[in-house]
């Protein structure tokens, strides 16, 4: 019997970088943010530019030179992700599919084979940014016959539900626990929640 495909996303589903943001900010850029104040209330473009007061161009520096830190390599996996996902793997098929720019991808593969080795089948990078090429993840998830996509982005699992995919909201977080949820988009809390509904 073939499994049914559940597509993930990596950023704040899989690993925790609101975190490790947050940790960095405050060390190099001398801020004193606790963790409610990267729970405000608001949409996810340009989050951190909000909890920063910078300009779009001086956000867009500091969360550069947060990628090619050592925080954004040495990203931990979100609390009970992997143990669920060992359980899950037994049922389903298990794939990533994540935003991705070509700078951060090898630190991607180097993550996910040191905390989650031997769960996913494939990886997808969606190219949102940069080039002439673009896709979104309801069309990968499409693609790759996913019956269901994990995100903590309301836009994407929106995109997902629109395009006949269930979607799962991940996480509380405060660019993702405000909006009135469409038809085909349940939220989930963490990782508990997943295996609710899907083990």
């Amino acid at each position: 019997m073939t499994k049914q495909i559940i597509a993930i996303d990596a950023d704040d589903t899989l690993f925790d970088e609101n975190t490790a943001v947050r940790l960095y900010i405050n060390y190099y850029h001398g801020f004193e943010h606790t963790e409610a104040d990267y729970l405000v209330e608001g949409p996810f473009d340009n989050y951190w530019e909000r909890i920063w007061n910078v300009n779009p161009e001086k956000m867009t520096q500091m969360y550069e030179e947060f990628a090619h830190s050592t925080y954004k390599r040495d990203l931990l996996p979100v609390q009970g992700a992997v143990s669920v996902l060992q359980n899950l793997q037994e049922k389903y098929e298990l794939v990533v599919v994540t935003s991705r720019g070509e700078s951060v991808v090898d630190i991607t593969h180097q993550s996910l084979t040191a905390h989650y080795p031997d769960i996913f089948k494939n990886v997808h990078f969606v190219p949102l940014w940069g080039g002439d090429k673009k896709a979104t993840k309801a069309q990968i998830c499409n693609e790759i016959g996913a019956t269901h996509l994990v995100d903590d982005s309301f836009e994407h699992c929106k995109l997902a539900a629109d395009a006949g995919v269930s979607a799962l909201l991940f996480g509380d977080y405060g660019w993702n626990r405000y909006q009135e949820l469409p038809v085909g988009v349940i939220r989930t809390k963490n990782w508990e929640s997943i295996w609710q509904i899907l083990g």
